[in-house]
């Protein structure tokens, strides 16, 4: 069993030194003294963009029913009581209690002080009701999160379906002046492309949003870096114009991408 929500506590006191580690991580010699953290797949995350209504054809399904296939196939299912990175951050913007979703077998070992097993049924409700707050869908492996929960040792079978926003997120503050190794951890799906329509008024929303510098102005229109972009969709969601697109393979394609990824977590 995990660790009670009296012992996680005590591990979030630690919660300030998460913006030290990235800060630091692009210089030496804490570049290589940080390096484990985000090798091997011990931090290794990837955007959906789960609130995009995608029209099209039928082959076209929205993001956040390939998280929904995930949610199905997953062996176990659990819902935190609440979001670990609003409620340590206080955040004013989105509800606090809209927690992260675990799946996997070391899901079945959480403590139920953090939170309750949970049916396929309460998950896709948890969902769709992420998906209307605007909030990004991100899915990986967290080391920060299985260390402080108490099932590290299960880190294999333990992933993670996060929603959280660009104020709070553990993943996305600092990582603009992070070490290119959170960086690289952040994995982008192959499937999803951002593109930059005629009605670009260069305005610059979307340079501030994007939270690892992808985008740039150039000629008096937003420019996306497809090296370094990840496939958020938050600009997208930012842009005043609708300028900025958020395209998708077919959902089946898109599923078996991400299933790849992360099958040996939710067997």
């Amino acid at each position: 069993m995990g660790y009670p929500k009296q012992v996680v506590k005590m591990f979030l006191s630690l919660w300030p030194f998460t913006h030290a580690v990235k800060k630091l991580s692009a210089h030496a010699p804490f570049k290589q003294l940080f390096a484990p953290l985000v090798r091997d797949g011990i931090f290794d995350v990837t955007f959906i963009p789960v609130y995009e209504d995608i029209p099209g054809s039928e082959s076209t399904a929205l993001p956040r029913q390939v998280i929904a296939e995930l949610i199905r196939a997953s062996s176990h299912r659990f819902i935190h009581n609440g979001c670990i990175c609003r409620n340590q951050e206080g955040c004013v913007n989105y509800p606090r209690d809209l927690g992260c979703i675990f799946l996997g077998e070391a899901a079945s070992r959480l403590h139920p002080s953090l939170g309750h097993r949970a049916s396929v049924e309460e998950c896709l409700e948890h969902l769709e009701r992420a998906s209307e707050t605007g909030l990004t869908g991100m899915i990986g492996r967290i080391w920060f999160d299985a260390t402080t929960m108490g099932v590290l040792r299960d880190f294999r079978n333990f992933l993670v379906v996060c929603f959280c926003c660009d104020c709070c997120c553990l993943v996305r503050a600092d990582i603009k002046e992070a070490g290119p190794g959170f960086k690289q951890a952040i994995k982008k799906l192959d499937g999803v492309r951002i593109s930059v329509g005629d009605d670009c008024a260069g305005c610059g929303t979307c340079v501030e949003t994007c939270f690892v510098g992808a985008v740039s102005i150039r000629d008096g229109r937003s420019h996306i870096d497809p090296g370094q972009c990840k496939g958020c969709g938050r600009c997208a969601a930012a842009c005043p114009n609708g300028a900025i697109r958020v395209e998708f393979d077919s959902s089946g394609a898109l599923f078996r991408e991400l299933l790849s990824r992360v099958r040996p977590a939710i067997g």
